[in-house]
């Protein structure tokens, strides 16, 4: 992954807090906004791992 696609990453991470956040201070509720974080945050964080292992797989063999 590349720099321009980690800047990407974040940028969209951050614009998804700043939605959360705001939902949030228009009466959202406040958990279900966490989870929907923390959940998307780990997803994305497994898909790069899995991928890893899978990149690290290939140049074993």
């Amino acid at each position: 992954m590349g720099d321009e696609d980690r800047r990407k990453r974040a940028a969209e991470q951050e614009a998804r807090a700043l939605r959360a956040l705001e939902s949030i201070r228009n009466g959202g509720d406040l958990g279900k906004e966490t989870l929907d974080l923390s959940n998307e945050y780990s997803d994305g964080l497994r898909t790069r791992v899995a991928a890893w292992f899978r990149g690290a797989r290939r140049r074993k063999d």
